[in-house]
């Protein structure tokens, strides 16, 4: 399942945010001819400054950015352009490039050498963590020396200031450090929208939820069409406090706004907590009728949030699910085939690739579901030697954690397969089928079959429940034992120390 990665270093997370979206207009007004002209060159630049960074001229594309800033002071897209440039492309990636390819001179160690090696590359890591803060720092000075310029030749103008805050946020590991030129910039121009909006992601940072969600609304109010990209924090601040709230909130976005494709994870969370299934599902539906590959606005997003509904068409309807899959399937094609004409144009016409084509995910997933509905007609017909033969054909077996058919639901599988092992006269393999399939995590269905297989096999529920927990402890595996400093208390704390107790074990790394 797709998750926001909420876990940035904290002086990028103002940045991010801000980036999000495009800026589709100016703030300025249009009706003064010559503005006109300096919001055109601006936009100028900016496309000039973006095909130089397309072609690794960095230090072009800074220039261009910065011109566009110094014709249109006005237009956001310049300042968070110019200052990502400078303190990101420019800075991180040339010195790292450099430090790379310093790396790669070295000669490979002999195995005698491994230790040495370790020390080195330590003592390298050091070195180059304590460039990249110099660098850092020399990078930050100039860029706050071209603001300060900016603001001694124009006092009265908000944006500068806001874009000063904007350096902080993006290098300084103060949190607090932008805050006093947002503040500078709303007391100049308090419609200053990107200024009320990087304060609502300074509140987030903060913990202040008060804070976050009051400079967000007044962001949002100056600027409806959410181009600073606050609306996706200002939603969540009120999904674990007030959930009804933020489904209104979120599926009131959705018909106001309906292109912006960042919703489509917000919805994702809408469906996941809804309280019945026919909701849920309604709701990855309206997802997938939005961002879907034929709708308006396809979101990349989809391939990790449709395999939900399937799952739930699967549980209800096999034929809806199969049906769902095959369209899926079509759609997955279209895009490979396209995605493959394009690579072709621009490969060389000579060359031949001699690798086998592979199923793509959803034809496994079509497949896979065929062979279940296929598997229950044949059980209906009382064939279950082919259904057995049928279902173990087409299994899923995700290669690993991360294989994207780990989140196909395989309880209507398990179901199906248990119920053509009893129907032989397997039972007791259909019930010992089932509670492997419960092992890893509880599913009612899957424990109602157990029960009822239990059941044929003479055992009370109490019986079958004391031989899942039994067999869960018998195949479980000792947890790698730990000592790490508490993050609340900063006391050390040891895995033995809980030994016999049920724990949930969270790691968390800052930064």
């Amino acid at each position: 399942m797709k998750k926001f990665p909420f876990v940035l270093a904290a002086s990028c997370v103002a940045l991010f945010l801000l980036t999000s979206s495009a800026w589709a207009g100016q703030q300025s007004s249009a009706s003064s001819p010559q503005l006109t002209k300096q919001q055109e060159k601006a936009k100028a630049d900016i496309k000039l400054g973006d095909v130089a960074l397309k072609n690794h001229a960095t230090r072009e594309a800074i220039a261009d950015y910065k011109a566009a800033i110094e014709a249109d002071p006005s237009d956001p897209r310049a300042h968070r352009k110019f200052i990502q440039t400078v303190m990101y492309d420019f800075y991180l990636s040339h010195v790292m490039q450099k430090e790379s390819k310093r790396a790669k001179s070295h000669k490979k160690l002999t195995k005698e050498q491994e230790q040495t090696q370790k020390v080195k590359a330590e003592a390298e890591q050091k070195r180059v963590a304590a460039k990249l803060k110099k660098e850092g720092a020399k990078v930050e000075a100039q860029l706050l020396a071209t603001y300060d310029k900016w603001i001694k030749k124009n006092p009265r103008n908000a944006m500068f200031y806001w874009g000063k805050g904007e350096v902080y946020a993006f290098s300084s590991k103060d949190e607090q450090a932008p805050r006093p030129w947002f503040q500078k910039a709303i007391a100049i121009n308090a419609g200053c929208a990107p200024a009320w909006a990087s304060l609502s992601v300074g509140g987030y940072l903060d913990g202040n939820v008060a804070e976050q969600r009051q400079d967000a609304e007044k962001a949002l109010a100056l600027d409806p069409q959410d181009r600073y990209g606050v609306f996706f924090l200002y939603a969540l601040s009120y999904f674990s406090t007030d959930p009804a709230k933020f489904n209104t909130i979120v599926e009131d976005r959705v018909a106001k706004d309906p292109e912006d494709e960042s919703l489509d994870y917000l919805l994702m969370l809408v469906a996941e907590n809804a309280p019945t299934l026919q909701e849920q599902q309604a709701a990855y539906e309206k997802i997938y009728q939005l961002y879907g590959p034929q709708s308006a606005h396809p979101s990349n997003g989809l391939d990790e949030i449709m395999p939900q509904l399937f799952n739930l068409y699967a549980r209800r309807d096999a034929s809806k699910a199969l049906t769902f899959a095959e369209k899926m399937e079509n759609d997955e094609a279209a895009a490979q085939t396209k995605a493959a004409a394009v690579k072709a144009s621009t490969a060389n016409s000579g060359s031949r690739s001699n690798a086998r084509p592979q199923k793509s995910f959803w034809q496994t997933v079509a497949d896979f579901q065929q062979s279940i509905v296929e598997a229950r007609s044949l059980i209906a017909q009382k064939k279950y030697s082919g259904a057995l033969n049928l279902l173990a054909k087409n299994d899923l077996k995700p290669a690993n954690d991360y294989d994207p058919l780990g989140q196909i639901d395989k309880s209507p599988y398990e179901l199906t397969r248990a119920q053509a092992l009893a129907g032989s006269g397997q039972t007791q393999k259909a019930y010992d089928s089932i509670k492997t399939a419960l092992l890893p995590q509880p599913d009612d269905s899957l424990d109602s079959a157990l029960v009822s297989y239990g059941a044929k096999l003479g055992k009370t529920p109490a019986q079958v429940r004391e031989d899942l927990w039994q067999t869960r402890d018998a195949t479980a595996k000792p947890f790698t034992p730990f000592e790490l400093k508490q993050y609340v208390t900063n006391k050390d704390v040891k895995l033995a120390d809980f030994r016999g107790h049920v724990v949930l074990v969270n790691f968390w790394y800052p930064g």
